[in-house]
């Protein structure tokens, strides 16, 4: 029998990290989004609360599925540029006057 368990650690990793601001909670992982390997309402929450007109832009120009076009645009952007390059660079989407931040 294994003395070491890894989720022992992850747990220790993630109530250290709550501790220090960041936003984590206990069941966290079933808002996982495997298939574009995402928390699509941080994103979202992120986009919305850092840049308010760009998020008003898009869902004047994409109603209700301005999330899901945001969402596959950021991780079409990802597989093609890497998750450094949209970061430092942001993503641009129709409409937008000026790329997307994503940091």
């Amino acid at each position: 029998m294994s003395l070491h368990k890894e989720i022992r650690f992850e747990t220790e990793i993630c109530e250290h990290l709550a501790e220090n601001g960041w936003l984590y909670a206990e069941g966290d992982a079933a808002a996982y989004d495997r298939k574009r390997a995402l928390f699509p309402a941080d994103v979202l929450a992120w986009v919305q609360e850092t840049q308010a007109q760009a998020w008003e832009t898009l869902t004047r120009n994409h109603g209700n599925q301005a999330g899901e076009v945001l969402l596959d645009r950021l991780r079409d952007e990802i597989d093609r540029w890497g998750t450094l390059h949209v970061l430092r660079q942001g993503i641009e989407l129709i409409g937008l006057r000026a790329p997307l931040k994503l940091a």
